[in-house]
């Protein structure tokens, strides 16, 4: 199959692949700004935690809108590059708490300036009514999911 069926057929009216290609479009757009081997999904992560409060996994799993294995995953990763460490909640021993490094602060600090930078590029191409567009369709895929039984 050519591109040019991809661009005259069925995909392109999906609702999923054009939401698809728009992800890994800003996935390959903020992986330029990125340092190599972080992923946009670990930046958020390194957001999300502290050195000294610990975040629940199951919060950052809420926050990020993935399943439970998938943080998981992506937490396990970043515990080998040394950017955050899980320990065993005090309060709830079956729960586990995720605190950054030293090494992960410092990496959050340094990318949080680059993200900055490369939103702001973002910006400067896309019409802020196609970005409050984008916010309010979300918002309304969220509502779609949660309403799920």
């Amino acid at each position: 199959m050519s591109v040019e069926q991809i661009d005259s057929g069925i995909l392109k009216e999906l609702v999923c692949f054009n939401f698809y290609c728009g992800w890994r479009g800003i996935s390959e757009f903020y992986k330029n700004y990125l340092p190599d081997g972080v992923s946009a999904q670990q930046t958020y992560i390194l957001e999300l935690c502290d050195l000294d409060n610990g975040v629940l996994v199951g919060q950052l799993a809420k926050a990020l809108e993935i399943d439970d294995s998938a943080i998981s995953s992506m937490l396990r990763r970043m515990e080998s590059a040394a950017l955050i460490k899980r320990l065993v909640s005090p309060a709830n021993r079956r729960q586990t708490q995720v605190f950054l490094t030293l090494q992960g602060f410092e990496l959050r600090e340094n990318i949080r300036s680059v993200m900055e930078k490369a939103d702001e590029k973002l910006r400067e191409a896309i019409p802020q009514s196609k970005i409050n567009e984008l916010i309010s369709t979300v918002e309304l895929l969220r509502k779609l999911n949660s309403s799920k039984v």
